[in-house]
C-alpha cells in the first residue's frame, strides 16, 4: 500500500507526534509498504524525510511553530502530497489534528484515513462534551465545573469560591481541548487565588477550562482495539503526578502491564473502556484513561482517539502484552479503519 503518515502539526503535542510518526513509518516500511511522511505545519511543502525528524519529545515545541496559521493545514491537504495515497495514517495529537479538523479536510478531498471520524474525534477532544456523553450512559466520571475565559469567569471571586465549595477537596484544572496534560494543574488545597492562577495557565491553551474533582487512587489506562479491550496498564509516576515531563522523559514513570487488579475489577474497567469508546462513536482504536479510587470505583477521565504511538507508548505496550507486535498493530489499525 501507499501510506501517508501524518504527524507533527501545530499543536503543543507536535514533538510527541513526530516521534510516533517516525516509529510508525519504520514499522510500516518493515512490512513492505511505501510510506510518505507528511507534516501539515509546512503547508504545501509538507512532505518530509526521516532525516529531518530529530526531536526530543520531552520538550514542548517553540512558539514560532505554535503560532503558525491553520491555513497551513488546508494548504497541505490541497497540495499534491496525497496523490496516489491509499490511506493516511493519522498521528497528529491535540488540536488541529486529533479534534476532527484535519479529518474533515481529508474527507473533503476524498482521502481515507485511520481512526475515528470527524464527529467522534471532535467529541473526544472536547472534554466537557465527552463527559456529558459518558454521564448520559452512566459511565462514572469525576464531578466537574467549567470556566470560560471570554466571559470573565477567571475574575469572578464568588464564582470561583462556589466551584471550590461545590467540588470540595483537591481539584484538577485543564484546558478543555488539549492532551498530554498540557496546561494542567492539580491543586490539593485550592483557594480563590490558586484557582485563578491555574485557570490563567490553562487559559493559555483554551478558552473553556475544565475543573474536576481530583480522584485519589490509582491511574489506569485501557487501549481499545476494534471491539476488544487490551490489558490494563497502571501508571505510577515518580512524585505522583503524571505530567508532560513524566509522560515523555525516560525513567520518570513506572508502568505495570497488566495492572495488578482482581479479575472482577479488571473486567469491569475494560468493559467501561469499550463503552466509552462506543458512546463517542470511536473507530479502530483508542485509549481510555481512568482513576480507580480506594473503594475500587473507576472514574473515566477521557478518551484519546489518537493516543501516543511510539514503539514504547501505552497502546503499543498493551498490544505487546496481548501478543501483538508494533508493526502488526499498525496493520490492524489500518484494516479496522
Amino acid at each position: 500500500m501507499n501510506i501517508a503518515v501524518i504527524c507533527g502539526g501545530i499543536s503543543p503535542e507536535r514533538n510527541v507526534s513526530l516521534v510516533g510518526g517516525l516509529a510508525a513509518t519504520n514499522a510500516l516500511e518493515s512490512l513492505g509498504h511505501s510510506v510518505r511522511i507528511i507534516d501539515p505545519a509546512f503547508g504545501s511543502d509538507c512532505i518530509r524525510n526521516k532525516e529531518q525528524i530529530t526531536i526530543d519529545p520531552s520538550i514542548l515545541p517553540s512558539e514560532d511553530i505554535l503560532s503558525l496559521p491553520k491555513q497551513r493545514l488546508l494548504e497541505c491537504v490541497m497540495s499534491s502530497a496525497f496523490d496516489g495515497i491509499d490511506i493516511a495514517f493519522m498521528l497528529i495529537h491535540g488540536t488541529n489534528g486529533e479534534d476532527g479538523i484535519f479529518q474533515a479536510m481529508l474527507e473533503a478531498k476524498g482521502v481515507k484515513y485511520t481512526g475515528s471520524k470527524v464527529l467522534a474525534s471532535a467529541l473526544a477532544m472536547d472534554k466537557v462534551a465527552s463527559k456529558m456523553m459518558m454521564s448520559a450512559m452512566n459511565i462514572m466520571t469525576p464531578p466537574w465545573a467549567i470556566a470560560v475565559k471570554s466571559k470573565g469567569d477567571f475574575d469572578d471571586d464568588d464564582a470561583l469560591q462556589e466551584i471550590i465549595t461545590d467540588l470540595s477537596g483537591s481539584l484538577v484544572i485543564k484546558p478543555n481541548n488539549q492532551g498530554s496534560t498540557v496546561g494542567m494543574t492539580i491543586l490539593h488545597r485550592p483557594d480563590i487565588e490558586s484557582l485563578r492562577n491555574a485557570l490563567i495557565e490553562a487559559g493559555n491553551y483554551a478558552d473553556v477550562i475544565l475543573i474536576e474533582s481530583f480522584i485519589e487512587g490509582r491511574e489506569l489506562t485501557v487501549a481499545v482495539l476494534g471491539d476488544e479491550a487490551l490489558p490494563i496498564i497502571e501508571i505510577i509516576p515518580e512524585g505522583g503526578f503524571y505530567d508532560y515531563k513524566h509522560k515523555y522523559t525516560k525513567g520518570e514513570t513506572a508502568y505495570h502491564c497488566p495492572a495488578e487488579l482482581s479479575n472482577d475489577v479488571a473486567e469491569f474497567v475494560q468493559n467501561l473502556a469499550i463503552s466509552a469508546h462506543k458512546v463517542l462513536g470511536c473507530i479502530a482504536y483508542s485509549r481510555v484513561d481512568f482513576r480507580l479510587d480506594d473503594e475500587q470505583v473507576p472514574y473515566c477521565l477521557e478518551v484519546n482517539t489518537i493516543p501516543g504511538f511510539s514503539s514504547t507508548s501505552l497502546v503499543p505496550m498493551a498490544a505487546k502484552e496481548y501478543g501483538i507486535e508494533f508493526p502488526e498493530l499498525c496493520e490492524r489499525i489500518i484494516a479496522l479503519s
